[in-house]
């Protein structure tokens, strides 16, 4: 239809109403299928703006002032209203999107200037409406961006930044206004302080001001303006450090955080660096970048009207190339908009790198509209042509052609991804905070979880039902930090005291043991999964469904109880009944795609394009890993108490939530065993961090997939848990699950034996070893193993106070063994150990009349001498081991003991003095030195070394009170 060559074509309906319309049908689509819960991509941001995340934010500080209203809803409105505002910003892209493609140039080939004349070169016409139109639905059904605008995760926040600069630098190509620039300075600078990507495209976006401007680019007083506006939008990076700093949970400095924001920026400069001298090392994401900025950059140029050949058929060669790349540019966008294994969702490494997206949608917006004027519009001034151009008559199957393209690639990405969409937007893991919340009890109590994540997807569901405030949540990582107690205590008060006042440094974690075992006493604490550590070295966990309650282990037997009937039928009704719907959800989620089923057309043609929907499972098979984990968890407790056909019903179904569940799985192969009635024979050969699937080592393989009960898997773990962190107790139950299906495996006897005697039960180890002792033919006994079963009775004897039994029993062996240096070493260590001190040094005068130069021998007389105070015996056995060791410090320490506990100070005075030099703030040094000048009254000296003493000893014991009331008499 004709249009007035005199009217404003800003004024038309394309340019200026349009992209509302747009914008307001996306905001309606991405309300209709709006995520309205937590989930995978909102959590972080969730738990921020609710205050669960105890650690300063110290990275986008825009988003950090966006999000500051949503501080003041209710926690259990904040997911829908973060959501809501994700689309607000996805349909303010959309607009900013199709306002941008209505201001592209159609003027950049001689072919494109003879058929658009309108002002500004302007698409103008009845089909003007589609470039905008099919650019924004082509962005707008992406399925990145149609996640990030029902989910939000911040993206789209920083998208409509960088949409908001492309816009303003298309509107200063029409009206010249320098405040445009300026605010897109401005913008951009804050942009690069909110988002790392911002920092890679600051050398195009200089290259475009340069561009717009041209010569004018020199106006000195423009240049300062600008940097004025660039610098006050990098400001922003000072605002996160301040508040950190002003409000932080934790002791951090303003440039610490400053200098981690700055991180990413340093990186990507230096990732740009590396990519042009090291191009091989970045290639898929250069050529991921090049093919995304080329086309955007070759529809910047505004190309000649010849390239030197003016003959028609080299014209003609000339348009028909820029034709092919054109329509291979637009072409290769919308591909690119399905997603096939080389777009920027397959390669962006978890990164949705929405800019890349948004560059694709503009250039589809403009090479489109390429078509519609190329073949859709008249040259201007040449309404009847007698001879028409060649080829013409290809012009109507063009035009058709970009009208069925947009057509099939809106309906094609609708079709694709709504399904796929709503299988991203999972209620999977609501399903599964909402039951952990129903288990939760009504009387409160104290929520521990070692994942940070899932602390806040149950508080989540907590907030729904208006129980936030009945819990304590904890993350069990973070309680080392005396930070994290302080912020604790602000939220909740008394409920946590404040009992690390002025603490630093991490805290000890005996320490944190023993404090929640006195939380326990009066309050109830729950585990939200199954875990391990040094909180077991005191707890234990019993399950009820996806909740752990913690109890005391019991003092006598060190172990779990086995399970009563009331518990299983707890338990079991829960899995069976409560669970069923949402374990059955997740199975189907995760099941492969039947090979058998009917292919329906469009999804062929997706397959043919490389395109085939790809469901996104993860909130699925997360949940899954989770509910496996429990399974394999709860049937490893019904297979102690004996009831297998059940734990093979819950293994299996472990595996079926979670077929990567490498530990359900071996222990599932162990329960056929055992039911096949076959013997049960040990075999540690089997035993390899092979067999723990994607995982490396034991701590990820149980964090993910739950505990063993394959006997050699126990064994072995049982004894990386005492060798490793001396976990005795945890090890007892590894132990026992052993000899509950191997009960003649010696091994693991005596490491139970072992545990028991650490923790002071020596009935308990004694009834283990007399199996062995009573029975030795049974247990296959041989020199080495007897010695270790009456080695360990001995030390049995020793804890009963049976000294006679337990030394006639080390002295049998002894006698048996002459030679075992090993043997007499431990004996002597016993001996000492109960003050047996003239047992030890007869073993020792023993030991040294065939080895009278053997320093360790000769050290421990020394001590022997020392405890039974023969100083003089002492000092001449430390004398003889510093001759062969001249830099054993210890036997100079305790020579020194010696001469100052014997009276001869100016000797002892000499060792301290040169363990000084080694140790200067060694409290045990300086006491000596302080207690040497108090005698001889040196009385600056004494002060020098009690002050010494007193700022790195121990402040609550005897000797400290001692000294201090020293250094008060002295300095008094």
């Amino acid at each position: 239809m004709p249009t007035d060559p005199k009217a404003d074509p800003r004024a038309g309906f394309v340019p200026r109403y349009l992209p509302w319309l747009l914008a307001g049908v996306a905001f309606c689509l991405y309300c209709l299928t709006l995520d309205r819960q937590i989930s995978l991509f909102n959590s972080s941001l969730v738990a921020r703006v609710c205050g669960w995340d105890w650690r300063p934010q110290i990275s986008a500080p825009l988003t950090f002032l966006a999000t500051v209203p949503f501080h003041f809803l209710p926690a259990a409105a904040v997911p829908a209203a973060l959501n809501l505002f994700s689309a607000v910003c996805a349909a303010l892209t959309i607009g900013l999107l199709a306002r941008s493609v209505a201001l592209l140039p159609q003027d950049r080939t001689e072919a494109q200037r003879k058929r658009e004349k309108s002002d500004h070169s302007f698409f103008t016409g009845p089909r003007s409406w589609l470039p905008p139109a099919l650019a924004a639905a082509v962005c707008g059904l992406q399925l990145t961006f149609w996640e990030c605008a029902t989910n939000f995760s911040g993206e789209l926040f920083d998208l409509l930044l960088f949409a908001f600069v492309i816009w303003s630098l298309l509107e200063y190509r029409l009206d010249k206004r320098d405040g445009r620039l300026f605010l897109a300075a401005f913008v951009f600078g804050a942009g690069m302080a909110e988002n790392w990507a911002m920092v890679g495209f600051s050398p195009l976006f200089l290259t475009a001001i340069i561009w717009l401007r041209g010569l004018a680019i020199f106006d000195l007083r423009f240049i300062g303006r600008m940097i004025m506006c660039g610098a006050g939008g990098l400001l922003f990076y000072l605002l996160l450090p301040l508040v950190a700093v002003t409000s932080s949970n934790m002791p951090l400095t303003f440039w610490e955080v400053l200098k981690y924001n700055l991180m990413p920026a340093r990186g990507i400069i230096r990732g740009i660096g590396d990519c042009i001298s090291q191009p091989g090392q970045y290639l898929q994401f250069d050529v991921l970048a090049l093919v995304y900025l080329m086309p955007v950059l070759v529809m910047a140029i505004r190309w000649k009207a010849s390239f030197g050949d003016t003959s028609r058929v080299g014209s003609a060669l000339t348009s028909f190339i820029l034709h092919v790349s054109h329509a291979a540019f637009l072409g290769i966008f919308i591909w690119m908009a399905f997603d096939p294994q080389f777009s920027p969702r397959s390669l962006g490494n978890g990164m949705p790198l929405l800019t890349f997206y948004y560059l694709g949608a503009l250039a589809i917006g403009y090479y489109s509209g390429y078509f519609l004027v190329i073949f859709g519009k008249r040259e201007a001034g040449k309404r009847h042509v007698r001879k028409p151009p060649p080829l013409q008559f290809l012009n109507k199957p063009i035009v058709a052609g970009v009208w069925l393209l947009a057509a099939v690639s809106v309906a094609g990405l609708f079709y694709r991804n709504l399904p796929l969409l709503r299988g991203g937007n999972s209620d999977a893991l609501d399903q599964y905070a909402t039951l952990i919340e129903k288990n939760l009890p009504r009387n409160g109590g104290y929520l521990l979880s070692d994942d940070p994540e899932r602390l806040v997807l149950v508080r989540a569901a907590l907030a729904q039902d208006g129980r936030e405030n009945e819990f304590v949540p904890l993350d069990t990582g973070s309680l080392t930090s005396p930070a994290y107690h302080h912020y604790l205590h602000r939220s909740y008060g008394q409920r946590w005291p404040d009992l690390v006042g002025n603490v630093t440094n991490s805290l000890n974690p005996a320490w944190l043991v023993q404090f929640l075992s006195v939380l326990s006493r009066t309050n109830d604490l729950y585990y939200l999964h199954p875990s391990f550590g040094y909180y077991f070295e005191q707890f234990y966990l019993e399950p009820h469904g996806l909740v752990y309650k913690m109890k005391r282990l019991p003092r006598d037997t060190l172990q779990p109880p086995q399970p009563d009937a009331q518990l299983i039928a707890e338990n079991e009704n829960f899995w069976t009944h409560e669970a069923a719907p949402a374990l059955g959800g997740v199975e189907r989620a995760i099941a492969p795609p039947d090979p058998a089923a009917p292919i329906s057309w469009p999804e062929y043609l997706l397959m043919k394009l490389h395109t085939p929907p790809q469901p996104d499972t993860r909130a699925e098979t997360l949940a899954g890993a989770y509910y496996s984990r429990d399974l394999d968890f709860w049937a490893v407790d019904l297979q102690s108490a004996g009831q297998l056909k059940l734990a093979a019903t819950n293994f299996d179904a472990a595996l079926q939530l979670n077929p990567d569940n490498a530990i359900a799985r071996i222990n599932l192969d162990f329960n056929a065993k055992i039911q096949a009635g076959g013997p049960v024979t040990m075999d540690l050969s089997q035993v390899s961090a092979d067999r723990f699937g994607k995982y490396a080592t034991w701590d990820q393989a149980l964090s993910a997939d739950g505990p063993f009960d394959d006997p050699d898997f126990c064994f072995v773990y049982g004894t990386a848990l005492v060798r490793d962190n001396g976990y005795y107790r945890q090890s007892v139950e590894q132990f026992e699950h052993v000899r509950q299906w191997a009960p003649d495996y010696l091994p693991a006897r005596l490491m139970l034996a072992q545990d028991y005697l650490v923790n002071h039960e020596p009935q308990r180890a004694m009834d283990l070893l007399r199996g062995p002792l009573d029975d030795p033919a049974r247990f296959s006994l041989n020199d080495t193993n007897e010695t270790e079963i009456h080695t360990l009775a001995a030390a049995v004897y020793f804890q009963e106070t049976n000294f006679n039994r337990g030394i006639q029993l080390l002295k049998e062996e002894i006698a048996r063994h002459p030679d075992d240096n090993a043997l007499q070493i431990a004996t002597a260590q016993v001996f000492m150990l109960h003050g047996l001190f003239t047992n030890a040094l007869q073993l020792i005068d023993q030991r040294l009349q065939s080895a009278p130069d053997n320093p360790a021998w000769l050290y421990n007389r020394g001590y022997v001498n020392l405890q039974m105070k023969d100083y003089p015996a002492a000092v001449a056995a430390f004398d003889r081991v510093l001759k062969i060791q001249t830099n054993n410090g210890d036997a100079l320490f305790f020579r020194a003991l010696a001469n100052r506990m014997g009276g001869r100070l100016d000797a002892a005075h000499a060792d301290y003095s040169r363990l000084q030099l080694a140790y200067s703030n060694s409290p045990a040094v300086a006491y000596g030195l302080g207690e040497i000048a108090w005698r001889q009254h040196d009385t600056n000296e004494a002060i020098r070394n009690y002050q010494i003493y007193l700022a790195h000893a121990r402040t609550n014991t005897d000797e400290a009170k001692t000294v201090a009331d020293r250094l008060k008499s002295l300095e008094h």
